[in-house]
């Protein structure tokens, strides 16, 4: 499963080690930047969260696909099933579930306190 979604997963690797990134200089200059820097971090928080979400349930239809074929690929092999099940995925509607679920959690008002 690994190796058949391994584009996914090193796109994957590489956006969460952007942001990850992005949010460590957000956090260092909140004390210099009074806060200000703090709304940018919850931006980026929360589309690193939308990239492990997506990747994630990614991950649960490619298992769910190889488990019910008998822990196999059938015969169109892994590379074809995985971009099948890419391509019937609606991203947009994934993304914005997973925005919407972050943002309901995170009181925002609470953080430009800060």
């Amino acid at each position: 499963i690994a190796i058949g979604m391994g584009g996914i997963s090193a796109s994957e690797f590489l956006a969460t080690f952007g942001l990850s990134s992005l949010k460590g200089l957000l956090g260092i200059a909140a004390p210099v930047t009074g806060g200000l820097t703090l709304g940018g971090y919850v931006s980026v928080a929360i589309a690193q969260a939308g990239v492990a979400g997506f990747s994630t349930y990614a991950l649960g239809l490619v298992t769910k696909e190889y488990l019910a074929n008998g822990a196999s690929w059938g015969a169109d092999g892994p590379k074809a099933v995985v971009k099948r099940i890419l391509d019937t995925i609606d991203e947009d509607s994934i993304l914005a579930r997973i925005k919407d679920e972050l943002r309901a959690k995170i009181d925002l008002r609470r953080l430009r306190k800060i």
